[in-house]
């Protein structure tokens, strides 16, 4: 009586969500091809908590036994098939493959899977949430979604029609839906499969780690090896190619444990929703308050922010160039979605690396995605072989995809090998046409002395010495940075921040001193008046000599 009841209440949740409307069409589809199926393949949205209004039976059956579930929905489908008489080929119930896509969980603690806990429920075979952030994924390959046995005795009824389906079920492997040692339940003789009406389907295995993960690891310096725990999901049919690397997710599945080399626990998504991260809304009061005082100039502002940025880490009013560059690379780390083409990477050559180091570990703590790349591991994505041994190969996330929407940190290019250096070379020449690498910024420094002695070191360096992909990665840098032409107010920009370009490049048209930014030390409000003078006459010569030598270009105003 309990089963036929949850069988009205599912008929009636479907006809009133309009699922019952959506099978109707999927069954005009499959009753107007003329292939012939062996199984029919149904997807129904479900909300949980429509269901637990209607009949709390079946929502909780929906929610702790999602197979029962299922049984009862295939049930109430073929009795709607055979009586509007919808699919003519349709024989038997065990044709129909119905899979339940669940809207959304309970908000509660009993349905979240943290990955930081153990030990994990994972015979339970029941929906779970979890959240997490894609490090790997392998290519897509094919898996039995259903198939169709008969029986090998041809005396046997058996041996003919629709009664052995078999059909996958989340968290089953291949060879619980197709094997040979399946035997008949009338005869007990060995079934054999039917392979013209094998269905197949796609599939895919995506490895995430928890953000939790990613935060313990922030301004971590030292260069041992290690590796993220990764926990496995399995991406079947329209869910597959649903993911990108390097962006976190929320996934509802149902958890399953593999056996291969070792037993693995694992979940198989029913539903995935790209996670967006969560960005302060508005600033503080003290930061209001100088704004407001410093309104009346364009450049106070940042000075001051720059004089005071991370005074726990190095005496403030030192390194302030640095600070200010490092502040403007940070404020454009709060949207992974959003194409960041005017993001600032910065490359430090410096003999100071203690402050220089301490400065950019703090800068990276202060993002929800900071990587500190050690020099063990890969900055770029690269190829291995699937554990899962499916044929597929799987791709591997670098520090600079992990990084993506925040800052990955390279660290000290000298301590990286030939190769790297040539590969991180490519890699930022052709960031753009990198998946993913355009929403990273890249931040990196070296011991290498400064610029002028790096010239007569370059100038009698033996060709392919490691001091020459160094020095040919700034100066590609350099050059890319002062090219004439592209957008002249962001070229503004860059002039007054990169310093001067004399000393590495050579002599150019417009000359810039040394420390353009910050000339005077900032002791107190006069010295603000005369830093804002001497910026002021600065832009007006820039734009002069963007007239100049760029006509027909655009010269921004001062209130543009």
């Amino acid at each position: 009586m309990s089963n036929l009841k949850m069988k009205d209440a599912a008929l009636i949740y479907l006809d009133r969500s309009g699922g019952l409307q959506k099978f109707i069409d999927d069954c005009k589809y499959y009753n107007d091809s003329k292939q012939s199926y062996a199984v029919y393949r149904f997807n129904i949205l479900i909300n949980p908590s429509d269901v637990l209004e209607l009949d709390a039976e079946l929502g909780n059956h929906i929610l702790h036994h999602p197979l029962k579930a299922v049984q009862v929905f295939q049930s109430v489908c073929f009795i709607a098939v055979k009586t509007l008489s919808l699919i003519g080929h349709l024989q038997t119930e065990t044709q129909i493959n119905i899979v339940l896509k669940l809207t959304h969980l309970p908000p509660l603690p009993s349905y979240v899977l943290d990955l930081c806990e153990f030990p994990l429920d994972y015979s339970s075979q029941r929906f779970y949430m979890m959240q997490g952030i894609v490090i790997a994924m392998t290519t897509i390959t094919k898996y039995t979604q259903g198939a169709r046995f008969l029986c090998s005795e041809e005396a046997c009824p058996l041996s003919k029609g629709f009664q052995y389906i078999r059909v996958h079920v989340p968290g089953a492997t291949e060879s619980a839906t197709v094997r040979n040692d399946f035997l008949c339940d009338l005869c007990s003789s060995s079934l054999q499969e039917d392979r013209k009406f094998r269905v197949l389907g796609d599939k895919q295995i995506v490895e995430i780690i928890t953000t939790k993960a990613l935060h313990a690891f922030q301004g971590y310096s030292k260069n041992q090896a290690f590796r993220f725990q990764s926990f496995t999901v399995f991406l079947r049919d329209e869910l597959v190619n649903k993911m990108n690397i390097g962006n976190e997710y929320k996934i509802i599945g149902i958890l399953a444990c593999v056996k291969s080399s070792q037993t693995t626990v694992c979940i198989e998504a029913n539903s995935i929703v790209l996670c967006n991260p969560k960005v302060s809304s508005g600033i503080s009061d003290n930061f209001n308050c100088l704004l407001s005082l410093t309104s009346s100039s364009r450049w106070k502002f940042t000075a001051m922010l720059a004089n005071i940025f991370a005074s726990q880490i190095v005496p403030p009013g030192s390194y302030n160039l640095l600070k200010l560059c490092l502040l403007m690379s940070l404020v454009q780390t709060n949207d992974s979605k959003k194409e960041l083409e005017n993001c600032l990477d910065i490359l430090i050559m410096t003999s100071d690396t203690l402050f220089v180091e301490r400065l950019l570990n703090f800068s990276i703590s202060l993002v929800s995605r900071g990587i500190h790349h050690p020099v063990s591991t890969e900055i770029f994505p690269n190829l291995s072989r699937n554990k899962y041994g499916t044929g597929a190969v799987s791709i591997q996330a670098g520090s600079a995809l992990l990084a993506k929407g925040g800052i990955c940190f390279i660290g000290d290019l000298c301590s990286h090998k030939k190769d790297k250096l040539e590969q991180l070379q490519s890699g930022e020449l052709t960031k753009e046409k990198n998946i993913g690498l355009s929403d990273t910024k890249e931040v990196a420094h070296t011991t290498e002395e400064k610029p002028p002695h790096c010239l007569q070191l370059l100038v009698g360096c033996q060709p392919g010495g490691k001091v020459n992909v160094i020095i040919s990665l700034l100066m590609e840098n350099c050059v890319r940075t002062w090219r004439i032409g592209c957008s002249w107010k962001q070229e503004e920009e860059r002039c007054f921040l990169s310093g001067s370009p004399e000393s590495i490049v050579g002599a150019t048209a417009f000359g810039v001193a040394p420390n353009a930014v910050f000339p005077f030390e900032l002791y107190n409000e006069e010295y603000l008046e005369q830093r804002d003078l001497y910026l002021t006459q600065c832009q007006q010569q820039l734009q002069q000599f963007i007239a100049t030598y760029g006509p027909g270009t655009s010269v921004f105003s001062s209130d543009e």
